[in-house]
């Protein structure tokens, strides 16, 4: 494992090595399924209206954090 590991960060501090046309592809598509993702989230947060009565809490939850 150590020796995987060394091997691995001696390749990475060689100028020689690059991203190979997959790699990028890969390294692409999953960047972009992040960020749509992303986008999706907040796109659903943030055109929901006003918050209703039942996003929030009720004032009278029993928390049990007061008992002795």
């Amino acid at each position: 494992m150590m020796n995987t590991l060394a091997t691995t960060l001696a390749q990475a501090a060689d100028e020689k090595v690059t991203l190979t046309a997959a790699g990028g592809t890969i390294m692409t598509v999953s960047v972009l399924l992040v960020l749509g993702l992303c986008a999706f989230c907040f796109w659903r947060i943030l055109r929901e209206p006003a918050p209703s009565k039942h996003h929030h809490a009720p004032l009278d939850i029993d928390t049990h954090d007061l008992n002795g």
